[in-house]
């Protein structure tokens, strides 16, 4: 989780980072399982994926322009 917090904190202030986080979890656990999938909150656009175990892996968030490559388990 500090990774996903790391790589976003130049982009985003903390409480929009947990705010995309938390619309990531419950996104990704509605529309996905093993498949990764897109979605967009804002100006931000993110893929992730919840692999079998209830945690949720996040493979890219692209802010503006700036793609972020993250692959964090959160």
């Amino acid at each position: 989780m500090n990774k996903f917090f790391d790589y976003l904190e130049q982009e985003l202030s903390l409480p929009a980072i947990r705010e995309l986080l938390e619309y990531i979890c419950r996104f990704v656990k509605v529309f996905a399982g093993d498949v990764p999938v897109e979605g967009k909150l804002g100006n931000c656009r993110f893929c992730a994926s919840a692999p079998s175990g209830g945690s949720v892996r996040v493979h890219w968030v692209q802010v503006g322009r700036e793609m972020i490559p993250i692959d964090a388990v959160v």
